[in-house]
């Protein structure tokens, strides 16, 4: 028994690094990017391990550059962080009770739920006999170090590189569009994307680009706690029409 059990841990291993090899390629790319950020701003490697360790939000540890570079007081950092994670709430929504069933280690997953962590966690494509929530556990983790090491690994090599470093942000919002496209392709239930589509959209014309993000993210959390019964339905559904035509 104890030997099947080490087997299975194994296979989840395995499965949890072939689905996030994508983001081990983005990650580790767009973590060496901060890292370089960080360095040219006068901070080296063991900051850049410490802020990778204990933050875990690529969007706003490149917002944490310039908050940093431009001495902004602490209310206004919380303020600026509130308004980038609070998308993570909206992911939270869809993970509740898969959470909820992992015991412990729920506090470290909700803790390392990223855009792309939350795409391929929804996707669930672990193989016959892994557990998803240690399936779920893993990729967690995995993009987590995949991150650190990208980052660490950025702030070594900062002090060496001399180039234009303009733009380079921009990478983490690249990497995002492409996973979230290939999700919008594969996943049976488009609802809720047409749901952020939509309120954010509104949320623009009504409030401007610049005054946009939290009206949408509210308007989107309370859209999804109204219709949450329903997209489940709608995703149950789904699959069972797939399940049949094969």
């Amino acid at each position: 028994m104890k030997h099947a059990s080490s087997g299975m841990t194994a296979q989840a291993w395995r499965a949890a690094f072939v689905v996030s090899l994508p983001v081990l390629m983005g990650y580790t790319t767009m973590g060496a990017a901060f890292g370089i950020l960080l360095n040219r701003i006068g901070y080296g490697p063991w900051w850049a391990l410490f802020m990778c360790v204990t933050i875990l939000s690529g969007s706003l540890q490149f917002a944490a550059v310039g908050m940093i570079a431009g001495s902004m007081s602490l209310a206004e950092t919380a303020v600026m962080s509130l308004l980038i994670n609070i998308r993570y709430s909206v992911y939270g929504i869809a993970l509740i009770e898969a959470f909820r069933k992992c015991g412990l280690k729920r506090f470290y997953m909700i803790f390392a739920l990223t855009d792309e962590t939350y795409a391929l966690q929804v996707q669930d494509e672990r193989p016959e006999g892994v557990d998803r929530g240690t399936f779920m556990f893993l990729i967690g983790l995995l993009d987590h170090l995949y991150w650190i090491a990208g980052g660490v690994a950025g702030a070594f090599a900062g002090s060496m590189l001399t180039f234009n470093t303009r733009g380079i942000d921009f990478a983490m919002t690249a990497l995002f569009l492409v996973i979230l496209t290939e999700q919008c392709m594969e996943k049976r239930n488009r609802i809720p994307a047409v749901i952020g589509a939509g309120a954010t959209l509104g949320a623009m014309l009504a409030f401007g680009s610049a005054n946009m993000l939290m009206p949408a993210m509210l308007l989107i959390i309370g859209i999804l706690l109204v219709l949450r019964r329903r997209l489940d339905a709608a995703e149950t559904g789904a699959a069972r029409e797939t399940e049949a035509a094969l």
